[in-house]
């Protein structure tokens, strides 16, 4: 009997093609549409449909990385006002275009700070650690086991303060580019609020969110709203900052744009 040995593998490609080659082994009767199912906003890592018909957004990093949240809401949106589209697409694969998609996250390991922002957003999201195997004889296979969610009575009901959110970064020249940052934003127009959550730097204007701040521990993201002339959400952007040398004019301009769409006169 072969023997079972723990595989890390070298990178994402290897990583794709386990899960390509079992996908239903992370759920039963899930069936692959399109592996990098291209879009105008991105790139899906797979598409797929449930036993009941529902498309699945399945969007897989090799490890911890809370970037992914962000990623994967951005292909729901998108996937979501196309359904009707794909079903027709895929029209032998039994898609039901009236159900809303769900998202399933694959990754070695899931942060608390991702657990928790997992449980606040809508749609409802699904995570999955993975366990890479192969055999003596070279043959490779996956196991997955869902991450535990906390409970909602679980999380802290008092919001963290900026202070907190900027400690929880452990590489210190960022923090005083995160305040920078802060500062930055808060003073591109007035009626610009910020506020802390569980997980970022929010900021918002006339109630709606147009930017945000996410730390991690040896980076942060700085992320906006990307709207229509209409003022509809159509996507959201961030630029990772990991060595504060990053150029984030563009991100900048793009949040003042968003606060100018929603009624406000930037400075």
């Amino acid at each position: 009997m072969p023997m079972l040995k723990k595989l890390k593998p070298k990178n994402e490609k290897e990583l794709h093609s386990i899960i390509e080659k079992e996908i239903d082994a992370l759920e039963e009767g899930l069936e692959l549409l399109k592996h990098e199912f291209g879009f105008r906003k991105g790139t899906p890592d797979f598409l797929c449909v449930d036993s009941g018909g529902r498309l699945v957004i399945i969007e897989v990093k090799l490890q911890e990385d809370e970037n992914i949240l962000f990623q994967a809401l951005r292909y729901y949106n998108e996937i979501d006002n196309e359904r009707y589209a794909i079903a027709k697409m895929f029209s032998d694969k039994n898609v039901d275009p009236e159900e809303h998609p769900r998202i399933l996250l694959v990754a070695e390991k899931f942060s608390d700070d991702l657990r928790r922002l997992s449980t606040l957003v809508v749609p409802e999201i699904e995570l999955y650690e993975y366990t890479a195997l192969c055999t003596s004889d070279g043959k490779q296979g996956i196991c997955y086991h869902s991450a535990s969610l906390p409970k909602i009575e679980e999380i802290p009901t008092k919001p963290l303060t900026i202070d907190d959110l900027k400690d929880y970064i452990t590489k210190e020249p960022l923090k005083p580019l995160f305040d920078k940052l802060i500062e930055e934003v808060k003073n591109i127009g007035e009626g610009i609020e910020k506020y802390a959550t569980q997980g970022y730097v929010g900021f918002k204007y006339k109630g709606r969110q147009i930017a945000w701040l996410g730390p991690q521990r040896k980076s942060f993201d700085i992320g906006v709203v990307i709207i229509d002339e209409s003022a509809h959400v159509v996507d959201y952007e961030s630029t990772r900052i990991e060595t504060g040398n990053e150029n984030y004019t563009d991100i900048i301009e793009k949040i003042k744009k968003c606060f100018e769409k929603i009624g406000g006169k930037a400075k």
